[in-house]
């Protein structure tokens, strides 16, 4: 899918999308401004954190890259430069924080993150999470790099290998789960197929988060499909990603948000 697609999905996005003042439910206002505020308070983003970030930006080595999704719109070679990849792969600060935010808001007992990436929003959850982070990636030449982003964090675990195969066996082995991201393989079999093996594990105080909802048709019909699935109370388009709330009393509104990127 070309990147005209983006171009078009955001001028609806700008076109259509909303602030505080136009937001009717009080509960999801609350959200809302709690994940502004967030963003605002924590604007330099975690110092330690950051300052990984700057390495992987300035790093130059090659990393051969295993992609068993759709593979990157901006980087046609498996071979990418570690400045690269942190540049254009990982999420951006103010998805970091957002993130993050959203995880803060559950019991962040059980938290799953689908693309580790190198790892920096996987040390974003962590710092919040009060039990394990879980974060899948299928490129071990990327889970070198992640495994000394997160090494201060003794509640990750770092699971290797497709998450076609590591991420039900993983499921089988937990009660529940607070928060999830799915930021992996982006096509519309896998992410609805992940959508749906998390499912039975959610509660009514999880989030759920997809990412890249609008990076091309498959995604933004896994995104529609998703967000209509039983269960889903509320949920919130920040055109980089979806979020879908599960608790009781929300409004039931599909809501278009400004973020500020």
């Amino acid at each position: 899918m070309a990147l005209w697609f983006i171009g078009l999905s955001y001028i609806r996005y700008f076109l259509i999308r909303i602030d505080h003042y136009s937001i009717q439910s009080p509960e999801a206002y609350r959200i809302y401004q709690f994940l502004r505020e967030h963003r605002r308070t924590n604007s330099q983003g975690i110092p330690v954190i950051e300052e990984v970030r700057r390495k992987h930006l300035g790093d130059n080595h090659f990393l051969e890259i295993v992609d068993y999704g759709a593979g990157s719109k901006r980087m046609v070679s498996n071979s990418r430069r570690v400045g690269q990849v942190a540049r254009v792969s990982s999420s951006r600060l103010s998805y970091n924080l957002l993130y993050q935010g959203l995880c803060s808001l559950t019991p962040a007992n059980t938290v799953i993150e689908l693309g580790t990436c190198l790892g920096i929003t996987t040390a974003y959850l962590a710092q919040v999470t009060s039990g394990r982070v879980f974060s899948f990636e299928a490129s071990d030449a990327l889970l070198q790099i992640a495994r000394r982003t997160v090494a201060a964090y003794p509640n990750v675990t770092l699971v290797p290998g497709n998450a076609d195969f590591t991420l039900p066996e993983a499921l089988g082995s937990f009660s529940s789960v607070d928060f999830c991201l799915l930021d992996a393989n982006h096509t519309y079999d896998a992410t609805v197929r992940y959508a749906e093996a998390v499912w039975p594990l959610l509660h009514e105080q999880s989030v759920l988060v997809i990412g890249d909802i609008h990076w091309s048709k498959e995604m933004n019909k896994a995104w529609n499909e998703i967000r209509r699935l039983p269960g889903v109370t509320l949920t919130m388009d920040f055109f980089e990603c979806g979020v879908l709330f599960f608790s009781k009393g929300l409004s039931g509104e599909n809501l278009v948000l400004y973020y500020p990127g």
